[in-house]
């Protein structure tokens, strides 16, 4: 019996990787900032927003309401009406650990955001975590927008402590059936991002290249659990409602 995959919301790459990612299993999104990994972990979450699946959004580096905007423009980009975007992002629930920098006691901005007082304090967001999970029992998707962010928000804390709090995230998510998307950037928090970055199921890495007065962006699939893939850098083209591959190189 083969695994049960999970579409990533970009056919293309979808084909180079049997299918999808595994379903329930942990993948990353890496690269230095500027080379559009967020943008996959964004496609990601509104390709199971247009299947009806629960979304969750833990983010840490942009403000909900901006991530609504973005997440409209993909929905938008893929053909869905202002109406069905609306019954779209009904299933998305955000994790608000970006407001308290506003200062104030008024909380998300955002209607289905969750607000997190005190991201710094890395059991909070957990517990939040911990009580969407379990009263979705039917499961779906999750997406961390970005564990850098999470780093530099806990920068008191050893990389071992993060390291093992990740895994207690990861391993919750799975055991109730959510597929796990995550955002790390590189370049920062080495001692800490080093053992995130291994500890997952896949790894699909961003790079970019100056050409001239213009940046190409390269895609490679570095490692993905139980899955025949290429090693060739595939390159694609980002833009603001979406992601498409081209050719490998």
């Amino acid at each position: 019996m083969g695994i049960e995959r999970v579409s990533t919301g970009i056919p293309e790459l979808d084909k180079l990787i049997e299918g999808g990612i595994p379903k329930n299993f942990a993948n990353v999104f890496y690269g230095r900032p500027g080379t559009h990994n967020s943008m996959f972990a964004r496609v990601f979450a509104c390709e199971g927003l247009v299947k009806g699946e629960n979304v969750l959004y833990i983010t840490y580096d942009r403000p909900p309401e901006l991530l609504v905007t973005i997440m409209k423009d993909i929905l938008t980009a893929r053909g869905r009406s202002e109406g069905q975007i609306e019954r779209d992002l009904g299933n998305l629930t955000i994790i608000d650990c970006w407001s308290w920098r506003r200062m104030t006691e008024e909380g998300s901005p955002v209607d289905r955001a969750i607000y997190v007082k005190n991201p710094i304090d890395t059991q909070q967001v957990f517990n939040k975590v911990k009580e969407y999970a379990l009263s979705h029992e039917e499961g779906g998707r999750a997406v961390l927008e970005s564990l850098t962010g999470l780093t530099s928000l806990t920068y008191g804390e050893t990389a071992r402590e993060i390291s093992e709090m990740f895994k207690i995230l990861k391993g919750f998510l799975r055991n109730q059936n959510f597929t796990q998307v995550y955002v790390l950037y590189a370049g920062a928090y080495k001692n800490t991002v080093v053992p995130l970055l291994y500890s997952m199921d896949g790894i699909f890495r961003t790079r970019r290249r100056l050409e001239g007065s213009k940046y190409r962006f390269f895609l490679s699939i570095e490692r993905l659990f139980a899955t025949n893939h290429p090693v060739e850098l595939i390159e694609f083209i980002p833009s603001k409602s979406g992601i498409k591959l081209l050719t490998a190189v």
